[in-house]
This record gives structure tokens, C-alpha cells and sequence, in this order.
């Protein structure tokens, strides 16, 4: 009897957490809505006004995440799912006509939209080139740098040019066509993609056999409603892809999951750390896995033609990228900083510590995916934990830890939900202060990577919170 009442008192605490959540992503919403305004690069917001919009952030993530370490015991019931479908998509509508806070990426994602849309390839030309009216570019790019108003004049790092794969410019390409310049018509790109998303997301779930209430890691949390339908990024259509590619992987329509995981890739590059864990199995199949493998480099190759066609400079923004961009990032400062106090002990000199840090790094990727491809998954419940562990190490490790870059956790984590990684949702927002103080960003990150750590020795595995998966899929639904 008494653990019956605990079981129930339990119940009912998960049922207010979920309808205070709720309630809190709609209220987190219009806050965001009523001063955005005030928090953009041009209102030259003052630190005081920072540290209260990081408050707000800080208690909505909180809420989300004691929610959604509860999540278990919320009831398999179909109001329950409305419920998180509702309030998660009440909130997207009202933070779609807010102003972008602290951020100005979607001014590339219009420009490069415009130069795709008119015909021409956006990584011949910097927008500097463009604004200096450099003679080789064309009469119709300079007439669209007119026409673009303040758009051009506001890219940032004006002389590198492009680091958006091929498949984002044709999105970027489209929300010109229908929504020129606009940043409202461009969040309602977002949201129809999110729509599909979701859709996706609930058939992994019912592939896995798990609630469908698990959505609500990804469709109730701060830092998707935020980086998406705030900051405007584009990453969601990275998720999207990445979600159809699992999700044809594990209905075993292997050539299909192949062909959607190179859609992702070509819209950002990680995706590609899931191709050893989806191959795996065909380690012994020589002929399959030269199929898939051979489907999958074929469709990249025509993807990133036009990044080959327009060569490669030092103004190449995948090269700038890739060798010289740091940012947020607490354990690769922590790296190379111990490279350079090395180095300066032992006098040893003409060491270029950032490069020796990426090698490191590299290979440290290299070396977690090897570990995890030894044995093949043991069930679909494995196979999600380990795409987890490999994103999550990619992104814990890295140079450049920016806030939507944790998005592309939460995809997974719907499907293997970890303490570690959910507590980015308190502690991403410290982000904003990291102006105010360098060592924001070891809180940041150093309490998730001692956790996570500890996940990992401990192996929590595939085990959801310790939940034991239903048996049909009828307590699910």
C-alpha cells in the first residue's frame, strides 16, 4: 500500500512539473518576445540587462530539467502528448516576430540565399569582395548588395567566405524566393521544418518502443526554442535529416538511411560520426557495405560540387573554420593552454600548439568511435546510446562550443536521454557572460564533462533513467 501511494504521489509531481513546464516555455516566450528588442547586437545591451535574460534562461532550464528527469512517471496518455505538442508549439508562433538576442548569423543565411537564388555560387565571392565591388564580381551580385539594405553591411566576418554546406544554400535559396530578406519568413521555414521533426521524432520512438512523452527533451527544451525560433539558426534542418536517416536505419532501409545521412552532412559536416556506428553491422557483409558506403560518398560528392568548383583559398570558410576558430570552448582551451605551458618549460620552440590541440582532438574522435564500433550495437537501445556518446564527445571536446551546437545532442537524447548532457539547459545560457568573465565557460562545461565521465565508467548504457522498455506498443501510444 505504501509504495503504491509513493508511486502515485510520484505521479502527481510529474503531472504539475510537466503543466508548470508548459506553462513556463510559454511564459519564457513572451518574455523573450517583450525584450528581445532591447538585447540585440544594435541596442548595445548593457551587462545588467545580460545577467537578467541568462536568469530567465537559468530558471527555465532548470524546470526542464528536473521535468524531464521525471519523465517516466508522467502517464501514457494521449493528453499528456498534446499537452507537450501544444505548449512547445505556442511557444515557437510567439518567439517567431522576436528580435534575434546577442546574434546576427541569419545576415549570412540571407545573403548567401540571395546569391544562390539568382543563379550564382556563393563561395566565389566574400561579401567584402562584394562591397568593395571587387571588378570580377557580377553586375547582378553587386545589384543585390543595393538591394539587401543593412543585410550585407552586417555579415559577420565580411572577408571569409561562406562555411555553409551546399544543401543549406539551397534552403537559404528558398526562404528568398518566398520570404526575400524577411526573418519572419525564414522562422516559418524553421517551423515547418520542426513539424517534420517531430513527426520523425515519434516514429523513432514507436520504432524504439518508447513514449512518446520523450519528445519533450527535445520539443519542450529552452535551448531549441531559443537557437531555432529566437537565434534563427539553421542547424535544425541538420537535425531534421539526421532524424530521417535514423529512422530509416532502424525500419533496416539501410540504402535510404545512407542517402539521408549524406542530406545531413551536406547541410553540417558532424553527422558524418553516425556513418561508422550505421556501417558496423555490414563489417562482415563486404558487398553490402561497399553498397552503402558507396551510395553515401556518391550523393557527398554531388552535394559539395559547387564548394569544389569554387576552390580553395585562405578565405575559404571551411579552412578558416577548420584551422583557426575557437570559441566557448573550455576543455580544448584547457588543451592547448598545457601544450604552451609544455612547450615554455622545456623551451621547446616553433611549436604551433593549436595545431598539436586539433591533432589531439582528431584524434580523440577517432579513438571514441573506434572503441564503440569494436562490437557491434547489441540492440537499437545500444545503437542510440553510442550515437549519444560519439556526438556528445565530439562536441564536449571541440574549439567551438556554441549554444545551438548542443542541439545537436538533443536529437539523440530524446532516444537516450543523459543527466550530464541535460543540464546544458541551465548552464548553456552562461554563454552570454563569457564577455564578463573567461571563466564562464568552464562552468559551462566542466560540470557536464565530469558527469558524463561518470556515466560512461559507470555504464548507464541504454538504460533511459532506468526505465524497462514496454512490451507492446500499445502502452505507448
Amino acid at each position: 500500500m505504501k509504495s503504491l501511494t509513493n508511486s502515485s504521489n510520484k505521479t502527481t509531481r510529474t503531472k504539475f512539473l510537466f503543466i508548470l513546464l508548459g506553462f513556463g516555455v510559454i511564459l519564457y516566450a513572451f518574455y523573450i518576445l517583450f525584450v528581445s528588442h532591447t538585447l540585440t547586437y544594435d541596442a548595445q545591451p548593457a551587462n545588467s540587462q545580460k545577467i537578467l535574460f541568462v536568469l530567465q534562461r537559468i530558471l527555465i532550464g532548470i524546470l526542464f530539467f528536473i521535468a524531464i528527469i521525471n519523465i517516466t512517471k508522467l502517464p501514457f496518455r494521449e493528453s499528456w502528448i498534446a499537452w507537450i505538442i501544444f505548449t512547445g508549439l505556442l511557444a515557437r508562433l510567439i518567439l517567431i516576430p522576436s528580435s534575434p538576442i546577442l546574434e546576427d548569423d541569419f545576415y549570412r543565411y540571407f545573403w548567401d540565399g540571395a546569391v544562390t537564388a539568382n543563379e550564382y555560387n556563393p563561395y566565389l565571392f566574400s561579401p567584402q569582395e562584394v562591397i568593395d565591388k571587387n571588378p570580377e564580381v557580377p553586375k547582378q551580385i553587386l545589384k543585390l548588395s543595393q538591394e539587401s539594405g543593412e543585410v550585407i553591411n552586417k555579415i559577420k566576418y565580411p572577408k571569409i567566405k561562406t562555411l555553409y554546406p551546399a544543401l543549406s544554400q539551397i534552403v537559404f535559396a528558398f526562404s528568398y524566393y518566398l520570404y526575400p530578406w524577411s526573418l519572419t519568413g525564414w522562422k516559418l521555414i524553421l517551423l515547418i521544418g520542426d513539424i517534420f521533426l517531430l513527426f520523425f521524432i515519434f516514429r523513432i520512438l514507436r520504432e524504439l518502443k518508447l513514449p512518446y512523452s520523450f519528445a519533450a527533451v527535445y520539443w519542450l527544451n529552452p535551448i531549441v526554442l531559443h537557437e531555432f525560433f529566437n537565434s534563427a539558426h539553421y542547424d535544425l534542418f541538420v537535425l531534421l535529416f539526421t532524424a530521417i536517416s535514423i529512422y530509416y536505419y532502424l525500419k533496416e532501409e539501410h540504402l535510404t538511411s545512407m542517402v539521408t545521412l549524406s542530406f545531413a552532412v551536406g547541410f553540417k559536416l558532424w553527422p558524418i560520426l553516425l556513418l561508422p556506428l550505421f556501417l558496423r553491422k555490414y563489417l562482415n557483409q563486404k558487398i553490402k557495405l561497399a553498397a552503402n558506403l558507396t551510395v553515401f560518398g556518391l550523393f557527398l560528392i554531388i552535394i559539395f560540387i559547387p564548394v569544389l568548383r569554387a576552390g580553395i583559398d585562405e578565405n575559404q570558410g571551411f579552412i578558416k573554420y577548420a584551422s583557426n576558430w575557437i570559441n566557448n570552448a573550455a576543455f580544448y582551451t584547457l588543451l592547448k593552454d598545457g601544450i604552451i605551458l609544455f612547450t615554455d618549460t622545456f623551451k621547446i620552440y616553433y611549436v604551433c600548439a593549436d595545431c598539436i590541440a586539433r591533432w589531439i582532438i582528431a584524434g580523440i574522435i577517432i579513438l571514441t568511435t573506434f572503441l564503440l564500433i569494436r562490437k557491434p550495437a547489441n540492440n537499437n537501445y545500444d545503437l542510440m546510446n553510442k550515437i549519444v556518446i560519439v556526438v556528445a564527445v565530439a562536441f564536449l571536446i571541440s574549439p567551438t562550443q556554441f549554444p545551438w551546437y548542443v542541439t545537436w545532442m538533443i536529437l539523440p537524447l530524446v532516444f537516450s536521454p543523459k543527466y550530464s548532457l541535460l543540464m546544458y539547459a541551465f548552464l548553456i545560457p552562461l554563454y552570454h557572460l563569457n564577455p564578463i568573465g573567461g571563466y564562464f565557460k568552464y562552468i559551462q562545461h566542466l560540470p557536464v564533462i565530469t558527469l558524463f565521465y561518470y556515466e560512461i565508467k559507470k555504464r548507464n548504457s541504454y538504460r533511459i533513467f532506468n526505465y524497462s522498455q514496454p512490451d507492446d506498443e500499445k502502452s505507448i501510444a
